[in-house]
């Protein structure tokens, strides 16, 4: 008990510790709000998308695809994705705000917190499993959410703005370049690829100190009860759905935590830039992710000390 403890400890201390400076830097006033606005642009269109490109450049693709694992994530997450499509605009009549919710229900922060959770618990290089179901995640999420706010900003969303969308998206790029390179063998430079893996490395630290400069409980007053619904919805309800039904069907291991990652995870930073870009409610989705961030930190200890405790993880 006291091994699961401090094994869950040492997956939540780093983002805690990270959050907690950024947050520090910007008291302080080292660093401001709008300022890291700028430096979140650069994460959301370098830092993520080359950190996806090398960790699928760097997978062993000659082990196969986890099928089972796949099949159960990709159903689960349509289930979703059909929920947070029709009950969010029962609380409320504005699209702009349930489509906010739908999004942030939808799409958890699987990139930075896959990789950190993940390392965490398996160590640097043995998270193949994560990164394999990162591949039909990322896009996927990415995809939802399209739907969900194109749909609250026209009524409709057409297949082809979906489409191009879903190619302009930064880290959609970086994965299609990662299967092209990899699949044709290409090779890149020692100096290049240096550079790519420095940059990628760097990503969760910068992430999780853009996070922290972001926090903001001050702005969380208005819309409390929309809040509060996209909140439980996205850390109780849908990982409350989801896991039990994995533990049931036998996942275990890196399987069970990419399945954590992607159903327990808050909602992703994206969320905010895309829904502000999309004609949605902006402020209630920069809520959703500082509440859904700080509550993380609780949630996804939780959920590891008791897998680890069972022997699950």
């Amino acid at each position: 008990m006291v091994e699961s403890f401090f094994a869950a400890l040492m997956v939540v201390t780093p983002m805690m510790l990270l959050m907690l400076i950024g947050y520090v830097c910007r008291v302080k006033g080292i660093i401001s709000r709008p300022a890291m606005k700028e430096y979140d642009r650069i994460i959301f269109r370098v830092f993520m998308p080359l950190l996806l490109f090398k960790n699928i450049y760097d997978m062993d693709f000659s082990q196969g695809f986890a099928q089972r694992e796949m099949i159960f994530t990709a159903v689960c997450m349509l289930i979703n994705f059909v929920f947070c499509l029709k009950f969010p605009p029962v609380l409320t009549n504005d699209p702009r705000k349930s489509s906010v919710i739908g999004q942030a229900v939808v799409r958890g922060n699987y990139v930075i917190f896959g990789v950190v959770v993940s390392e965490a618990l398996y160590g640097e290089g043995n998270i193949g499993m994560v990164i394999m179901m990162g591949v039909l995640v990322v896009p996927a999420v990415n995809i939802f959410s399209a739907v969900i706010l194109e749909s609250g900003r026209s009524g409709k969303a057409s297949p082809l703005k979906l489409f191009v969308a879903v190619l302009k998206n930064p880290m959609i790029i970086g994965a299609i370049f990662a299967f092209v390179f990899k699949g044709f063998g290409i090779k890149i430079p020692v100096p290049v690829w240096s550079v790519i893996r420095s940059i990628a490395n760097s990503t969760t630290t910068v992430s999780f100190l853009s996070l922290g400069v972001g926090l903001d409980m001050a702005g969380s007053v208005s819309d409390r009860k929309l809040l509060l619904w996209g909140v439980v919805l996205r850390m109780v309800v849908v990982p409350g759905a989801f896991m039990p039904l994995a533990v049931l069907l036998g996942f275990r291991g890196q399987s069970l935590c990419s399945m954590m990652v992607t159903f327990a995870a808050p909602s992703a930073v994206a969320s905010y830039p895309m829904a502000v870009a999309m004609g949605a409610d902006g402020q209630l989705a920069g809520q959703l992710v500082c509440v859904t961030t700080i509550l993380s930190v609780l949630t996804i200890f939780l959920w590891t000390f008791a897998f680890k405790s069972f022997g699950l993880m």
